[in-house]
């Protein structure tokens, strides 16, 4: 099944994601408890009650692409 629209941007990530993972799978992300912190992520993968993947970084800290690859690999990976 090919994905429901395609990545362009790392900010598009928990998007993404959340359409084109698989029902047994959830993404959350959680809120930076600091205020002003629009930049900080923290993405939390599920498999139904288990987490099995996190994401935390800065949007400003990450290579360019970074969680664009990311994003499809974990797709193609839990598609398959």
């Amino acid at each position: 099944m090919k994905p429901k629209f395609k990545i362009k941007s790392d900010l598009e990530f928990y998007c993404y994601l959340k359409a084109n993972l698989p029902s047994e799978y959830s993404i959350i992300s959680e809120p930076e408890k600091s205020y002003f912190n629009e930049w900080n992520y923290c993405y939390k993968i599920f498999y139904k009650d288990e987490l099995i993947d996190e994401y935390i970084g800065n949007f400003r800290n990450i290579e360019k692409g970074y969680l664009i690859i990311k994003a499809n690999q974990l797709v193609k990976k839990y598609r398959a």
